[in-house]
Order: structure tokens, then C-alpha cells, then sequence
């Protein structure tokens, strides 16, 4: 009978929110016997590796010791995992890497763990109630599931086992990484730390450098099932991970956008910051078509995180014709880095919290002839009388003569009548040539330096881009993009410039009047 009433008290309380409000964890001293000088970091305990870790005599017998608290919580270089017991001592324990599907003790019951990797934390003999008296004690009653504030690889920790003194959590984390386990006394914890990076080399990185370009890649394979999406608040970045289960591959279209809409009524979406980053899924199934043993994302309309100033939020679309779309809102354009994991699938997309290539873009100007582009906000642009608005852009004050051959700005753009394969053709001199995506638009990049058979001197270095750009009215068009290295100019910062404003084209603007 206490069996039952124990099973049947654990698979109650484990029935919780995953949005639920965590508070804040309790502060821990240092190990015994460890120094630390005022004002440095933390030191993890342990020896940190990804082996188990099973110390005493595990499973043990006798009375138990009662859990009275859980908790967890970001350090800078590891996330931390305690358990809290009455009295001094803390029973036999294992600690270690399992694959799902997690279960919960007693029942079988497939438990669902937020992350990549899942670290079982197992201590016997040991309860969150005591059934020793006439009527059951909850020496613990606090959250079955819990977050870790300010951390970096806890996804969640869910309490998965209570069951015949064997009391079980199981932490979902980012990825396998190495922890360390130790015991503190008055009172008795048990200590988990769980490394931010695999070789313990400190905070977890971004999964790119990071850039303003659209990234558009396509699914391939049987559609695939959404099981998953969360935000973490990382030092030097945000992210976002897209969580997914099946044999194919989900595509993904990744960009700036100034009109998020949903895709299956077109009308606007509010999205929070100054800047949305807009992220479609392609090659989904619907939920209702999901395998068996497969469960959906339980689809929220908006997600945010605490501890962050540059992702404001997330918000979801609606699942459409095997597209998904997802608007990040940002407190300005920043870079981002986007990559595929496996095991289980992942689309990470980072937002990193510097500037595109350490450029200030802070301005926006939408051309007659087209497209929009962010520039420095203390450049000067040309006003339109000559060539169309937005055609020029300079630290310095310029004027725009009638003979527009004349170079008097660092860097200019323009949409010329020629078509796409003729403008990238190789001339004399080039550098370097690097093909790439702009917008959803073929583009290549040309670094030249001229040999005197041009209209700029020998030696000049110059930088360009073509961009092809749909058929207009009088046929075939491309975009050009240049900064050169004349006297008067600063050309390798005009190229950071010239880069770092490529990345935030939009070919699809309307012009504004």
C-alpha cells in the first residue's frame, strides 16, 4: 500500500508547466576546503568528465533521507544542479549520460525532457515524502520541474522518479558536456555542476561568426515533426532552437524582413525591437500527422526569456502548407549565425549581441528603383536630384554633379540594364571571387585591382557586388555595389562598410512617397 500511495504521489506532481515561474535559487557555499579570492568565479566541483558517477553504497537499504529542496542556477563557467536533504548525510548516488525516451519510475510513463543530452541524477535511499508516520509528510514541495536562471546548457531538470526510496531527476541539457558531482554538509546537498563548453574551456560559443545575409536552405527527405522550440540568453548571444524528430531533413529561410505577415491570412504581425528577424521551417507535417511516439510542439503564439536586452521575443506563426514562421524580435539588426545539429536534430539560429562585422548601421533608405538598404547613420546620402535616392553614401558631405562618371562618394549603388552572367563576367585584375545568397538573390563578390586598362589608375584596389534582380520592364537588370580606393577614401573600412550593408538588403521595398 505505501508503494501505491508513493507511485501514485510522484505521478501527480510530475504533471507540470514547462512556462511555469521559477524562484530564485537558493546561494550555495564553496566545497570544503576550497579557496577562492574575493570577487573570482566559481570554481566547479568535482572532477569534471562524462563517465558516471556512483559513490556510496548505491542502491542502498535502510531508512531514507528526505528531499526538502531543488535547485539550479547559471555560474560562469558551468550551471549548477543541487538537492537538498534533511540532516547530514547524503545516500548513495549515480550520476550520468541516459538516452531517451525518460521514463518515469513506477509507471513507465514517457516523461518529456527539453534538450540534446539528458543527465540522470539518481539517490537511494532517498523520498520527497515520508511515509514512516500514520500519514504521509511531503518533506519536499517545491516544482518537479525547474529551470536554471542565468544558464547556459540546463534546459530544464524534471523530477522522474519517486518510487521504493529511489528518488530520480533527470536534467535535459544543450549537448554532452562534462560535469562534476560532490556532497556539502549543514545541510546535505548533492552538488552536480555541468561544464558550458565540452573541453571546460568556459562559456558556450555561438555556432558561427555571424552575419546580416540570408540563409536559405532546402529540406530534403520525408517531412519532419516540430517537437520543440526554446530561447537561451547566452553570455555574447542569444538562441533560438528549433527541436525536430524524423528520418528527413526541415528546410530553413533565414532574414531581415520590414513586413512580418502570416502566412496564411497575409495580414501584419506585431513583433516587439526595431528589427525582426524572420525564420521560416519548411518540410513539416502537421501535428495530427506526427508518428506515434512522436509528440508536437505545443505551439505558443509568443516566447521570451529573462536576462537578455537583444532578443525581445519570439513570435510563432501559424503551421502553413508544410511552413512554418517564426518572427524574432531584436533591439537593432544584429548578426546571426545559423547551423543543423544532430542527435536529435536541431536548427540553432544565434543572435549575437555585437553589431554586423562591428559596423554601426544605424539608418535606413528605401531607393525608387527598388530596395532598401541600412547604412551608417552619420553617412551623408544623396537626395535624388541626379541619380535616384539612395544611390550614394559618404562620411563626408558630397554633391552629386550631372557628369555621374566623377567618383565623389565611398560608396555607390545602382541598378544597371545588363544582365546578371554579363556583369559578373572576369575582367583584368581580379582578386578574389566569392558567389553567394543576398536576399534570396544569386550575388557574387569581386575584389579587383585595376591594371590601368580602366577608367581608375593602376593599382586602385576596388570592391563590388552583383546582385541579380528580377527581369524589369526593359529587360534584364542587375544590382552593382562598389567602393573604391581612391586617395580621398578610407577603403578598407568602406569595405567593411560596403559588406556589412549588403547584409541588410531588401530587393522587395516599396518605395516610400
Amino acid at each position: 500500500m505505501m508503494r501505491l500511495l508513493l507511485a501514485g504521489l510522484g505521478a501527480s506532481t510530475l504533471l507540470v508547466t514547462a512556462g511555469a515561474t521559477v524562484p530564485p535559487p537558493t546561494a550555495l557555499s564553496d566545497p570544503p576546503g576550497t579557496p577562492q579570492a574575493a570577487g573570482s568565479p566559481l570554481p566547479p566541483v568535482g572532477d569534471p568528465g562524462t563517465g558516471t558517477v556512483e559513490e556510496g553504497d548505491f542502491p542502498g537499504g535502510g531508512s531514507p533521507a528526505y528531499l526538502t529542496d531543488v535547485r539550479a542556477a547559471g555560474h560562469e563557467d558551468f550551471d549548477r544542479f543541487v538537492l537538498e536533504f534533511e540532516g547530514d548525510d547524503v545516500p548513495g548516488y549515480r550520476v550520468g549520460y541516459v538516452e531517451p525516451p525518460i521514463t518515469e519510475d513506477g509507471s513507465g510513463r514517457e516523461v518529456g525532457v527539453a534538450g540534446s543530452a539528458f543527465l540522470e541524477v539518481r539517490v537511494s535511499p532517498a523520498s520527497g515524502v515520508d511515509l514512516s508516520g500514520e500519514q504521509p509528510r511531503r518533506t519536499y514541495t517545491g516544482r518537479d520541474q525547474l529551470t536554471a536562471p542565468g544558464g547556459q546548457v540546463i534546459t530544464e531538470a524534471v523530477r522522474t522518479g519517486d518510487f521504493e526510496a529511489m528518488l530520480a531527476w533527470t536534467i535535459g541539457l544543450e549537448e554532452r558536456v562534462p560535469f562534476g558531482v560532490t556532497t556539502l554538509t549543514d545541510p546535505a546537498r548533492l552538488v552536480v555542476d555541468v561544464l558550458h563548453q565540452p573541453d571546460g574551456s568556459g562559456s558556450l560559443q555561438p555556432v558561427g561568426e555571424g552575419g546580416t545575409t540570408d540563409v536559405d536552405v532546402d529540406a530534403s527527405g520525408s517531412p519532419v515533426v516540430l517537437t520543440d522550440v526554446r530561447l537561451g540568453a547566452h553570455d555574447g548571444f542569444d538562441r533560438i532552437v528549433f527541436e525536430l524528430a524524423g528520418d528527413g531533413e526541415a528546410g530553413y529561410e533565414i532574414g531581415y524582413t520590414e513586413d512580418p505577415r502570416s502566412a496564411g491570412s497575409g495580414e501584419p504581425l506585431e513583433v516587439p525591437g526595431d528589427a525582426t528577424l524572420g525564420i521560416t521551417l519548411s518540410g513539416l507535417l502537421l501535428p495530427p500527422d506526427a508518428p506515434e511516439g512522436v509528440e508536437p510542439w505545443e505551439a505558443r503564439e509568443r516566447l521570451e526569456i529573462a536576462g537578455t536586452s537583444t532578443l525581445q521575443a519570439l513570435v510563432a506563426d501559424t503551421l502553413f502548407e508544410g511552413r512554418y514562421s517564426f518572427y524574432a524580435g531584436l533591439d537593432e539588426r544584429r548578426p546571426f549565425a545559423v547551423a543543423r545539429l544532430s542527435d536529435p536534430q536541431r536548427i540553432v539560429v544565434d543572435v549575437l549581441d555585437r553589431q554586423p562585422d562591428g559596423v554601426p548601421l544605424g539608418e535606413r533608405c528605401t531607393s525608387p528603383a527598388g530596395f532598401a538598404v541600412d547604412h551608417p547613420a552619420d553617412w551623408s546620402v544623396n537626395a535624388g536630384e541626379t541619380v535616384p535616392a539612395c544611390s550614394r553614401f559618404s562620411p563626408r558631405d558630397f554633391d552629386v554633379p550631372d557628369a555621374t562618371d566623377v567618383r565623389v562618394a565611398a560608396i555607390a549603388f545602382s541598378v544597371e540594364p545588363v544582365a546578371f552572367d554579363r556583369a559578373v563576367q572576369e575582367q583584368p585584375g581580379e582578386q578574389d571571387r566569392r558567389e553567394l545568397t543576398v536576399d534570396g538573390r544569386d550575388a557574387v563578390r569581386i575584389e579587383r585591382t585595376a591594371t590601368g586598362e580602366t577608367f581608375w589608375p593602376e593599382g586602385t584596389p576596388s570592391t563590388r557586388y552583383a546582385i541579380a534582380l528580377e527581369e524589369g520592364e526593359d529587360g534584364p537588370q542587375t544590382l552593382v555595389a562598389d567602393t573604391v580606393g581612391l586617395p580621398r577614401f578610407d577603403h578598407p573600412r568602406n569595405v567593411e562598410v560596403l559588406d556589412a550593408m549588403i547584409g541588410t538588403l531588401d530587393l522587395d521595398a516599396t518605395p516610400e512617397g
